[in-house]
Parts: C-alpha cells; structure tokens; sequence
C-alpha cells in the first residue's frame, strides 16, 4: 500500500470514530430517566418521563430535552422539547409527558443544541442536532385496560380492598404506591396541562400522615389538577389535621370545611355501621383516636355521607364534595395508622369511600367485550372515522369481482386460446386484457367509494364549572388522506367563554386492548406510510405525521383554562323532596340547543337557550328519570323495557351524552362496554352532590388547524359540522 492510501485509510478510520460521538455523544454513566407514575406505565395513556442530566449536557443556554416514543403503529414522536432545571445536586432535570403506544417499545431520551449563540431554540425541532440520543428500555407497562388505584403513603389494607372488588373472571384494579415524597419540578406548560401527570390514574387514595411529612407539594399540586379535572380522590385525614393545614397549601383546599379542633371519638357504631363490617372496633383503640371538628362558619362543604351519631349537630366522619368536574371523598380517620390495619371493617370501609359499587354496573356481556378490548371509546373511534363520500367497499362487490376473475382466468382464456390458435400471435393477447380490464374495474371501484380530497370529521365535549369559574374541552378528529403526503395539526379553544391560561395537549387515538392498531398489540400496526413525527414547541400541535393514500389516522386533544365570569345566572335550589326550583339565565354569546338540566337522578326539559335567555323549573317538563331517558325506556305490555345499548351505532351525540352520564346511564351494565378513555368524562358523580348540570348542544369550542403538506397557506383540510357537546356545572343551594 502506498504511503497516500494510508494516510487516507486512518483519516477514514479517524473519521468514522468521530462521527457516532458527533451525532449521538457518549451515554454518560450518570443519566437517569423515571417513567411513569411510581414506577408505573399504562400503555394508551400520558406518562411522565422525569430525566436527570449531568451538567455537561445541560449547560445553557442552548440545550432542550425530549424524548421519543413510539405510537400504536410503531412510529417514532418526538416529544416538546423543553430547557432541564438545575437540581439541589450536580444534576439538572427535565420533566415531560409521553404517550406510549407500545408495551414492548423504548424510550429514547435526546438532548438538542442549537449554535454557539444559542440560537438553535428558534429552530424547528426537526433541524436541531441532537447532542446525544440514548435509547432507554421501558419498564413493563400495564395494558390500556388495567385499572390503577393510586396511594399516596403506606395503606396495606388498599391491596386487600381491591381484592374484594375483583370481578366475576378475576381481573382487579392494580394498586401503585407512591410511599416517598417527589422531588420533581413542576411540568412546564409547553408539555400539556398538568392533570395529565395521573392521566393513567382511574382513583386515587392518599393518606394524611403522607402528606403531614411534606416534601410533596409539587405531586400534590399535579394531583389536585387531576382532580380539577375530573379526577376522583379519597382523603384520608383524622389527627394528621393540623400538620396538613401547616404542611400543604394544596392539600387543605381538599378538606371539607375551616378546621376548629381535635375532639374524642368516644363510640364508633355510625363507623362500623358505614363499613358493613362483621366486626366492631377493638374498644380500648377507640378511646385513643379523635377526629376532626370544623366551623360552623363558613359552613361545611358537601354532602355528609357518615356522623359520629344521629343528631344534626354530631361532628361529621365522611363528606363528599365536588373539587372541579372531579370529586374529593373525605374521612376523618387516618386509615394508615396500626388500629385500623389489623380491624377487618378497614377492607369494606375502604371500598364504601372508592364508591366502586356504584361507578359500574357489570353484567351480562361485559365481560366478553372487555376481553376483545371494544370499549365505548373505540365506539366513539369508530364514529369519528366517518366521511363523506367515503365508505368501505361492500364485501359481496368484491366476492364477486374475485370470482368474476378467477373465471376469466382459467374458462374464458382457456376458451379464447383454443379459438384464436390458428393465429399465435393473439394466443397472448386475451391474458393481458383481462388482466387490465379488471385493474381498470378495481380502480373505478375504488374510486367510486373513496372520493377525492383530504377530509376532516370533528366532536368534542367542553364542561364549564361556575363554582371555580374553571373549563376544559376534549376533542376528537379524524383526518382521510387521499393522497400520500404529511400533515400537521393544532388544536386551540374557541369557546365564547374566553378561557384564559389555556393548556392544550394532542396526541393520537387508539382502540384500546389487544387488537390490531391497539397500544397492546404485541406487534405494531402494519402502517403503510411509515415514518417519524414530531411536536413543534408546544403539545399542543403535531408537524410531518406521514399518511398513506386512502386512509385515515385519528387524534384527540384536551385543554383546560380558567374563565372571566359566570357563564349562567343560576338560582337554583334544591327542594325537601330531593327535586329543583329557581331558574338559569345564559349570559353566554351563544345558544345552546336540545337543553336538559340535570340532578339528583331527575331531569328537566329546558329546550333552546339563547343569548340573555331564562328558564324557569317551575315552567319546564319535568322532572323526569335521568335514568330512563338516557336508557330510552318506554312502556311494553305495562313493563318499563330499556332499549338495548347498540355497539354498532356510529351517532357520535349519542355516545357521548351516554359517555357523559356513563355511570348514571347504568355502566356496562346498559351498554355491556367499558368507558376506556371516555371515562374521565362522566359527572355522574356530581349529581348526587350539591351540583346541577346544564347539557346542550352548541358550536364546536376546540379549533383543529388542519394542513396538508401539499396546502398552501391559505388553504386547509375540509372539515364537516362538529357535533359538540356543553355541558355547565352549577352550584345548588339548600
């Protein structure tokens, strides 16, 4: 070899030895990554993704953090890319929310620079190199249909709880413990609304003694957000009292009323009789507990499910308040403590404060469908990936088509070879017509089915509480390519109310279980335009998600904000007998049509609701059963008969107003489907609290912003009518 070629062979060899540290860097032996929620990931859900870096890849001003996921169908999304924190240590952390798509998938954790200026954070995040690029194993997420029961503390009687609550084929919720206190910071807003950290969560529990030791502010601020938004919490908190009062901002908001003291517990009939327990509580334990006392002024919040005796005055021992779209259950005994782990009573106690007997109906078919994983959200699915112009080709057309071919294959070329021998030269010609006749047959087929055009179909539901002047909204779109191509998509409110400090999160929307295209499947969904995507700064907008002609991907999206003033004039209270009376009056700038005011387990008929419009109770229908309407039961042969539930149905204001009042409909027990995502939106649970619910139709409250790679600017996706659903909580007086 010639003195030229070895010196050319190491620059080669010297070159190539850069180029991997260049592009991905050395992994450092100090990175750490935490997925998901005590060590726990659900697969078709939003999971934290907490990241710790050395400082020497952290160092601003020019890095950002993201990761990299992989969806249902086995393609690569980048996370927002937001700028790590410098810790208490050497470290720097960076949290952020993904949504895992796969069970067997990984993590793969980047750190993006821009140039020597720092001038790479006004880059799309698409061009920014990426310093390093490290793939991390995921821990052993649970399936999408898995329930979780989160608690916040040491509750050993929580395992036993969800044991008893196990169904008819075995399957229970799991319990994921979160025993130490969360030192991370708090979820930036470019990464989505903060609920979204417990996304996963179904209930959760959380103990007084937990948080009188603090250091858990920050977890308790993203839990109460989960809450706010619809979540369902149990509040655990007798002696621990004052230490919570000093220790946590947030957590006195969850308690029921204004602290006075701590008085003796003296009898414990009112308790054991709550419970259904078979056993009394040990005597000599009792003398030794107290229990919380409040004011009488302002008065106590919610709906006092349990007192220490009969009369009116007696100190309450379980209130249930409404928190938000969500619901706080407190009881004023701390369950952790060593009296209450060795009673019995403790296992039923626990599930009479999860109300779990009452949040599902299970029966019948349920059982089979939950197995094959078509939840009331795959309806919804099903119904949103509607076009028009656009439909399956029947299968008899093609049987027939097939058959047809096969016939002319063998018979009528067989036959027309033995006629055309004598001239060789056609011998050959009758195959390569058939075989275009029919390629033409299939294309028109085809397109007389699947109409040209990028199309959009839209629904969404948006829930205003008026006691917290709060709102969010969960869309749904689904978008038919007909062509090959990207698009990019955003979503932003439109609601009238004007919501202020909005926090939007989108993301993709799959069947949930084990079928194909779900987050369980054990291999991804066989996509035909296959390719990496990517969030632009924010969660709230997608950019270069491939679509393969003649197909559809679907997506749905959240957002939450606060509200400048009361969306209605309410005046309602509630009667002796359990019904309303007083009015509302829609201060609104829009109306709302096909009105229903619901409480309690009656509704009332309110019809239309313009700008500045009144409705009176007194003046209405009603009340009717809330029950029976949602069920369409009508009277056969002096029987009251609920129409049965159609999974087939693709009437997206149907599924959602059942959706909406999932548990008040009768659960799976009506409709023989498991809510799935749909869950965080039922308020059943608001009703038979000190709350009412306005349900209307109006205009869409969620904006999809749309576009195909080969738009221009000033063009989008044609979108059709949206179905969207209001719906205003309203405070009741007494």
């Amino acid at each position: 070899m010639s003195s030229r070629g070895l010196v050319m062979l190491t620059l080669a060899v010297v070159l190539l030895g850069c180029l991997p540290a260049a592009a991905t860097g050395t992994p450092p032996a100090d990175l750490a990554v935490e997925v998901g929620v005590g060590g726990v990931a659900r697969t078709g859900f939003w999971t934290p993704v907490t990241i710790r870096l050395p400082a020497s890849l952290a160092a601003p001003p020019t890095r950002l953090v993201a990761v990299e996921a992989e969806d249902p169908d086995g393609e690569w999304l980048q996370s927002p890319a937001v700028r790590p924190q410098p810790g208490t240590d050497e470290t720097w952390t960076a949290r952020l929310l993904v949504k895992l798509g796969r069970r067997g998938g990984d993590l793969r954790v980047v750190v993006l620079t821009g140039d020597a200026t720092g001038a790479g954070e006004d880059l799309p995040p698409e061009v920014m190199p990426a310093v390093l690029r490290e793939t991390i194993a995921l821990p052993d997420a649970v399936e999408s249909t898995q329930e979780l029961l989160l608690v916040i503390g040491t509750l050993e009687n929580a395992e036993r709880a969800v044991r008893l609550a196990a169904e008819e084929d075995g399957t229970r919720a799991q319990v994921v413990v979160l025993p130490s206190a969360d030192a991370a910071i708090a979820l930036p807003a470019a990464a989505g609304p903060a609920g979204l950290t417990f996304d996963c969560i179904d209930r959760a529990i959380v103990c007084g003694r937990a948080i009188a030791a603090g250091g858990r502010e920050q977890q308790l601020a993203d839990l109460d957000q989960w809450v706010r938004d619809g979540g369902d919490l149990v509040l655990l908190a007798g002696m621990s009292v004052p230490e919570i009062l000093a220790a946590s901002p947030v957590a006195t908001t969850w308690l029921p009323g204004q602290f006075s003291r701590l008085v003796p517990l003296r009898q414990a009939a009112a308790l054991e009789s709550y419970a259904k327990a078979n056993r009394p509580l040990d005597r000599g334990a009792i003398d030794g507990l107290t229990i919380p006392v409040w004011a009488e002024e302002p008065r106590l919040s919610g709906v006092v499910e349990a007192a220490v005796g009969g009369a009116a005055n007696d100190p309450p021992l379980v209130v249930r308040r409404s928190h938000g779209f969500g619901r706080i259950t407190w009881i004023g005994l701390d369950l952790d403590t060593r009296t209450f782990q060795s009673w019995p009573g403790t296992d039923s106690l626990l599930l009479q404060l999860l109300d779990t007997s009452r949040l599902d109906l299970a029966g019948g078919r349920a059982t089979e469908i939950r197995r094959s994983g078509f939840d009331l959200a795959g309806q919804l699915r099903l119904a949103i990936d509607q076009y028009p112009g656009v439909t399956a080709v029947p299968f008899e057309l093609i049987a027939l088509l097939g058959l047809l071919y096969v016939a002319a294959l063998y018979p009528l070329d067989w036959w027309l070879t033995t006629r055309l021998h004598r001239q060789r030269w056609l011998v050959w010609l009758p195959l390569p017509l058939i075989v275009f006749a029919f390629t033409s047959i299939a294309w028109q087929t085809g397109q007389r089915y699947k109409q040209g055009g990028w199309q959009a179909h839209t629904a969404g539901v948006i829930d205003l509480d008026q006691a917290t002047r709060s709102s969010r909204a969960a869309g749904f779109a689904g978008i038919w390519a007909a062509t090959n191509g990207q698009v990019s998509l955003g979503v932003s409110p439109v609601s009238p109310a004007e919501p202020t400090g909005v926090r939007s999160a989108v993301s993709w929307l799959a069947a949930s279980g084990r079928s194909l295209g779900g987050p369980d499947a054990l291999t991804p969904h066989p996509s035909l335009a296959v390719g990496p995507y990517h969030y632009d700064r924010t969660a709230a907008s997608l950019a270069g998600m491939p679509m393969a002609a003649a197909s559809s991907r679907l997506f749905e999206a959240t957002w939450t904000g606060s509200l400048a003033a009361d969306p209605l004039d309410s005046t309602l209270e509630r009667t002796g007998q359990g019904t309303l009376r007083g009015g509302v009056t829609n201060r609104l700038s829009v109306s709302l049509e096909e009105c229903v005011l619901v409480h309690g387990g009656w509704l009332y008929d309110v019809g239309s609701l313009a700008p500045e419009a009144s409705f009176d109770v007194s003046s209405g229908r009603g009340p009717r059963s809330l029950s029976a309407t949602l069920t369409r039961r009508q009277i056969v042969k002096d029987r009251s008969v609920a129409a049965r539930w159609d999974a087939d149905t693709r009437d997206v204001a149907r599924i959602l107003e059942v959706a909406g009042l999932y548990a008040a409909a009768g659960g799976s027990g009506y409709t023989g489907l498991k809510p799935g995502r749909l869950a965080r939106l039922d308020l059943s649970r608001l009703l038979s609290l000190d709350r009412a619910i306005l349900i209307g139709r109006g205009p869409a409250a969620t904006h999809w912003d749309l576009r195909s790679a080969e738009q221009t600017a000033n063009t989008s996706i044609d979108q059709t009518a949206p179905t969207t659903l209001w719906r205003i909580v309203l405070p009741v007086g007494d």
